[in-house]
């Protein structure tokens, strides 16, 4: 029997993915008659069916998620051996897939990339934008080589430095119970309800835990997608919201009539962390790339420190009240 290539691998598990042999052409760069052939060439190499055809969409037979899953298995198997290749010649290069959660992406990232491949001209580097869940799911199969996240989640499997510890604000519109400019006690939140992140950002976790520690969690009834609409969500007088300090100088500026507060005390926060697989053999030059992010992240947010630091002051934007 003729072993399938990695490539064909590839058409497998994006076809999984997104379901659609159009969409799983795109992902690949090739065109959606090569893709299907290729598919149904490996098909015919096992003697299996991989996938039920159900127009517009396919989808994985019980024998294809198990293909699918070794599939991925030994992709990442594959990559690690480039990865350990160019680590014992010395000379880290190849492509590396950095996976970032949604509420650190637009605030900790800009100029990032200029600054890798300065450390790292041989290495390409594609930034995936993805929630926790997902993010740690695709670093365990290969689908991203680095992933940088919030504090907790299950790192079974993964290692790497903790990077800053950042805390968060309270967010309030002018006039609102919580709108008060002066540092704020915890139980001043207890039974609050907030404007909150949508489920599946950790942000919401992240916020409620906040809550919580003063007292019940808060009645939430408005969520959003993303920080930005949070904020729009106060500015029209919704309701507070809680914020991770970096995302201020972007989303909070003068005119807004927003009160910004920070926590009396030892403040909460969370802790942003760079992680990659145990087995993974780019260890040493993965920590030279964590370095650089905290670097990164602490120059464009020179209120929050680095995790060994001492708490943080909130430096507020111009014209905003505290």
């Amino acid at each position: 029997m003729a072993l399938p290539t990695l490539r064909q691998l590839e058409y497998l598990i994006a076809l999984a993915e997104t379901g659609q042999f159009v969409e799983a052409a795109r992902q690949c760069a090739v065109s959606q008659p090569a893709l299907s052939k290729q598919v149904r060439e490996v098909e015919e190499q096992l003697g299996i069916a991989l996938f039920e055809r159900v127009r517009p969409r396919v989808l994985l037979t019980p024998a294809g998620e198990e293909i699918v899953r070794r599939a991925r298995r030994l992709l990442t198997e594959a990559h690690e051996l480039v990865d350990a290749a160019s680590t014992f010649a010395g000379t880290p290069r190849g492509t590396i897939r950095l996976g970032v959660i949604p509420t650190i992406a637009p605030y900790g990232l800009p100029g990032l990339l200029a600054r890798l491949r300065d450390l790292f001209p041989e290495v390409a580097f594609a930034i995936h934008e993805l929630q926790t869940p997902v993010l740690i799911e695709q670093l365990r199969t290969g689908g991203v080589d680095l992933g940088l996240l919030a504090r907790p989640f299950d790192d079974t499997g993964l290692t790497g430095p903790d990077l800053v510890v950042e805390p968060f604000v309270l967010v309030a519109p002018e006039g609102h119970p919580l709108g008060v400019p002066r540092a704020m006690g915890r139980g001043e939140i207890e039974g609050a309800s907030l404007i909150l992140m949508a489920d599946g950002h950790c942000l919401r976790d992240q916020a409620i835990d906040v809550c919580a520690l003063a007292g019940r969690p808060p009645p939430t009834s408005v969520t959003a997608a993303s920080v930005t609409t949070l904020v729009r969500m106060v500015e029209s007088g919704l309701g507070a919201t809680l914020l991770p300090a970096s995302a201020l100088s972007a989303e909070v500026r003068a005119g807004q009539g927003l009160v910004v507060r920070s926590f009396e005390g030892h403040q909460p926060g969370r802790t942003l962390t760079l992680q990659w697989r145990v087995t993974s053999p780019g260890a040493a030059w993965f920590r030279q790339i964590g370095d650089v992010l905290q670097a990164h992240y602490l120059a464009l947010n020179p209120a929050i420190p680095a995790v060994a630091g001492p708490r943080p002051l909130i430096h507020l934007p111009e014209g905003a009240r505290a």
